[in-house]
């Protein structure tokens, strides 16, 4: 066996994302953004921890839009040490991460002779010389997008069906309720005693989280019960009211006919009534026109001359204390995405947009593009807290993809600045950023990092 070359083991799964980033061309080219969102949306079917996915948004901040295209190549070259820092944490790590996300089959390195990673870039075009660059390779996420964009879009469809499933499950649970409760509290004859057992047994699987076969197998059982319920509660309503509908003597008519409209089962479904005296509304409209006149009598009184004469000025009471002025209402995520349209197009949600799926997005995806430094994000969300940190970077991305910041670090520090003086409005800064504009500067080039 010959000496180690000091090269990285090869293994099935490295070798397989290695062809694989062979086959990058015209017809398995993908824009840059529909790969950051399907690896988004799919990194937890692949069995990622957060550190690895953490690393990849990182490789993938450092690449271009135009090396996404076919004649060039997603390559990207950060040296070990700069990955450290960005990840804060060890060497160990960072190399084993690394290998974890190649054997996955989202990266390949392509080594230099030397082992370092380096890359050039054509001064006047901006686009990477693939021949005279070296570094870490994306191209197998690009080839991968549209089986991962397939594999979220089937775990979303799986997931809505399961909360139907659940959902169906609650209001099929309420109304058997309902009717067990009503049939042994008006002693309707009907297998209220055995629904009820039923129900109680079913209760006790559903508990915790269910598969969606299992949850299919409840739904079902307990649509049957609620059938059988409501077929018994059918009969025995009908059997009550022809009973009801029958003439009663002459000294219980009249009591028959309140236990009729008490009851729910009769003709009439009235509430039951609280408060047996009936509310006069005539009766408190005198009242407040009386409390309005008495309040005229009084301003005009205060408004009248003295007895000196008619020259006088009228008395003024003191003048009231103006009230304090409403501050604007926090932003939430539906109106953050609304007024930041660019960076909600980052964010990754599994049904409506929380604030950890933006913060997630702020923080792994957005910090990263924009080049801010971990510990300007970390004094962001200790001053801000975590949302308006978040709500604070979406600001800045919008800004920063219209050419108008150009040091997004420096403008989240310069807003940390004014926060510590209180002149921080960060509400009315998103609303007044989506009004219409006169002029728009021009969106300039953004900064990148390779």
């Amino acid at each position: 066996m010959s000496n180690p070359t000091g090269f990285r083991a090869m293994t099935p799964g490295i070798n397989n994302a290695h062809t694989l980033a062979e086959q990058w061309g015209t017809q398995t080219a993908v824009q840059k953004k529909r790969a950051v969102l399907a690896f988004n949306k799919a990194s937890s079917l692949l069995g990622l921890h957060a550190q690895a996915i953490q690393l990849m948004n990182c490789l993938l901040s450092f690449t271009r839009d135009c090396d996404w295209e076919a004649d060039s190549r997603p390559l990207a070259w950060p040296d070990n040490q700069r990955l450290m820092d960005e990840l804060n944490t060890s060497l160990a790590t960072v190399k084993r991460t690394l290998r974890r996300l190649a054997e996955t089959g989202l990266i390949t390195f392509k080594d230099s002779p030397s082992g370092r990673r380096v890359g050039r870039r054509n001064p006047h075009s901006g686009r990477i010389e693939v021949e005279r660059s070296y570094g870490i390779d994306l191209a197998p996420l690009g080839i991968r997008t549209p089986d991962l964009e397939a594999m979220a879009e089937a775990q979303e469809r799986r997931q809505a069906y399961t909360r139907s499933l659940a959902q169906q499950f609650t209001r099929d649970r309420k109304m058997l309720t309902s009717y067990i409760e009503s049939g042994l509290a008006y002693d309707l004859p009907g297998p209220w005693r055995e629904c009820a057992d039923e129900l109680d047994e079913l209760a006790v699987l559903r508990r915790g989280r269910c598969s969606t076969e299992r949850l299919e197998d409840l739904s079902e059982r307990l649509a049957a019960i609620l059938e059988r319920a409501r077929t018994a509660y059918a009969a025995a309503a009908d059997k009550f009211e022809d009973q009801a509908a029958r003439p009663t003597p002459s000294g219980t008519g009249q009591a028959g006919q309140k236990d009729m409209n008490m009851s729910p089962l009769g003709f009439t479904s009235e509430p039951h009534i609280q408060n047996t005296t009936e509310r006069q509304i005539h009766d408190l409209y005198r009242r407040e026109r009386r409390s309005a006149n008495a309040e005229q009598l009084d301003l005009i009184s205060a408004g009248s001359a003295g007895e000196e004469g008619l020259g006088n000025k009228p008395e003024r009471g003191e003048t009231p204390e103006q009230p304090t002025k409403i501050e604007a209402r926090p932003i939430d995520p539906p109106t953050l995405m609304v007024l930041c349209p660019e960076f909600g197009q980052w964010i990754v949600s599994r049904g409506r947009v929380t604030w950890d799926d933006i913060v997630n997005a702020a923080e792994k995806v957005a910090k990263p593009s924009l080049q801010i430094p971990d510990s300007t994000w970390a004094a962001a969300c200790r001053m801000l807290g975590r949302q308006t940190a978040a709500a604070a970077v979406a600001l800045i991305y919008e800004k920063h993809e219209d050419g108008l910041i150009d040091n997004p670090g420096a403008y989240l520090n310069g807003m940390l600045s004014k926060a510590e003086a209180g002149q921080l409005h960060l509400p009315a800064s998103l609303f007044h950023w989506r009004k219409p504009r006169k002029e728009r500067r021009a969106p300039s080039t953004p900064t990148y990092r390779n």
